[in-house]
């Protein structure tokens, strides 16, 4: 079957027809690895009252299945997320997430007053954002349109100008924003999709944005408050690469540039199509300047195995980008292509690159990725191909829909400018009976405990089933229980111990 998208983004259904090569990767069964920290199946919100709620659905200003979760920062170990507004019904475009009841749900950011559809200054759709950890401040994209991947026919709507707002996270206040020329952002045409801030100096100044729709990289420049773009053959989609098909699912999309990321060096930026596998790069010398010769100074440097969606950048010079076939995230090892090749960054070839993380079944269509200051890579999985094919499952039989990912790697990202950058290992101090594992950077319980329930490490059945006779620990209960054919209760009382019946003779001992 075939579904439309407006712009040209056209989404197919395709049959499965095997299993293929994703098969030799061991899925996380029922999504319970440690490392998510926030599962979603419908993304719901803390609204001012539970009046409040029940008049957004009736109005269907909230629409639970039209709301997504897709961009994703942390800050002060805070999670900060974009809802983008691709459909109706969606009631808060930026959020934080916050944990009620064990559930994780979604608290507009910075308030539910900056989130009304038709004020120009509150914020219309916000795809990604950028969170500077040094100084606390959000970079926030607003493309000003709203609905372009309807499902029911509605109309696109150009509400407002496409915008950039700085907010300040620790003071909770605007430092500034900047409306972009129409001849810069397009409002009939232009999706602001992802975001890289440059310093120049001490001080953040540019922001890089990446307009999926219009085959642009738009510049901002927040001291001159200025904008300006540039179009390359480099940012259209490529012919042939629109095909992604995850676990027999296929989106057939024709989609220009898409992940961007920033050198730590603040040298370069890296950028590519998702519909396409080429990596290219940018001097931000050159991009930063209005007049700057883009034709000449960009160039490719490499291939990906996939399709892919964010990419990021550590202090480490690797390059972490999403493998939307392959359920997985990779990496290129930047200095250890240069020592081999004996080039600069401005020569380098993309050939190190190696598999971080993959999951076909808690890895369908990985977003956004980033890094915190504790040395883990974040990541956003939303299955967005079911979301736009309307094949997602809302019911929870097919368990969540949105999982947020917490992952050591021991890296920093591209913004961090401490000096000195010590990461403890295991992130904290590990709980009694416990040590923590330097390969995957996680307490693990001392040889001969367990974990049971996801809480201390602990002796099995506290050690003493050995001290009652014809009985064993069962780990699923973490209490000892008579051996087979044994009957009775191996705990202290008026009828206890273990009876157990001689194979064959009817008698017990």
């Amino acid at each position: 079957m075939k579904h439309c998208v407006c712009l040209g983004l056209t989404v197919v259904l395709a049959l499965a027809t095997g299993t293929s090569a994703l098969s030799r990767y061991k899925p996380f069964t029922n999504c319970d690895d440690e490392r998510i920290v926030h599962r979603f199946t419908v993304i719901d919100y803390i609204w001012p009252s539970d009046t409040a709620r029940e008049h957004a659905l009736e109005k269907e200003d909230y629409i639970p299945h039209n709301n997504i979760i897709s961009g994703m920062k942390t800050y002060d170990n805070k999670v900060y997320v974009t809802v983008p507004r691709w459909r109706r019904g969606v009631p808060s475009t930026l959020n934080k997430v916050i944990v009620r009841n064990g559930t994780s749900m979604l608290q507009p950011f910075p308030s539910w007053k900056m989130q009304k559809i038709g004020d120009c200054r509150a914020l219309q759709f916000v795809q990604s954002m950028e969170i500077d950890p040094n100084t606390g401040w959000m970079w926030i994209i607003d493309t000003g349109r709203i609905n372009f991947f309807a499902a029911d026919g509605t109309a696109t709507k150009n509400v407002c100008p496409a915008k950039i707002v700085i907010y300040d996270i620790n003071k909770m206040e605007e430092v500034t924003r900047h409306e972009f020329p129409n001849h810069v952002a397009d409002r009939n045409v232009t999706f602001l999709n992802d975001i890289v801030v440059m310093y120049s100096g001490s001080r953040p100044r540019y922001a890089f944005i990446s307009d999926t729709f219009a085959f642009r990289m738009v510049v901002y420049d927040m001291i001159r408050n200025t904008s300006h773009f540039f179009s390359h053959p480099s940012m259209l989609p490529e012919p042939g690469n629109g095909n992604i098909t995850i676990m027999g699912e296929t989106l057939s999309l024709s989609a220009g540039i898409n992940g961007i990321a920033m050198s730590s060096d603040m040298k370069f930026i890296y950028f590519g199509s998702i519909s396409g596998y080429s990596v290219y790069q940018i001097p931000s010398r050159v991009a930063r300047n209005p007049h700057g010769n883009f034709a000449r100074y960009v160039r490719k440097v490499g291939v990906k195995p996939s399709q892919g969606e964010g990419m990021t950048y550590s202090r480490s010079n690797h390059l972490y980008f999403s493998d939307l076939t392959s359920n997985s995230i990779n990496r290129w090892d930047i200095d250890q292509d240069r020592k081999i090749q004996r080039k600069s960054f401005q020569r380098v070839a993309m050939k190190s690159v190696s598999e971080v993380l993959s999951s076909n079944t808690c890895m369908n269509f990985v977003d956004t990725l980033t890094f915190d200051t504790e040395g883990y890579l974040w990541f956003t999985v939303n299955k967005l191909h079911k979301y736009i094919l309307t094949s997602m499952d809302f019911t929870g039989s097919s368990g969540p829909n949105v999982l947020i990912w917490k992952v050591y790697v021991g890296e920093v990202g591209y913004l961090d400018r401490r000096r000195t950058i010590k990461l403890a290992p295991c992130g904290r101090r590990c709980g009694p009976n416990e040590r923590c594992d330097v390969g995957t950077n996680r307490c693990v319980c001392n040889h001969g405990y367990m974990r049971y329930n996801r809480k201390t490490c602990q002796l099995p059945c506290d050690g003493r089933c050995g001290s009652f006779p014809h009985s064993h620990c069962d780990h699923s209960t973490n209490r000892c229980t008579c051996d087979p054919r044994c009957t009775g209760t191996p705990y202290g009382g008026a009828r206890a111990g273990c009876i157990c019946e001689q194979r064959g003779s009817g008698r017990y001992y």
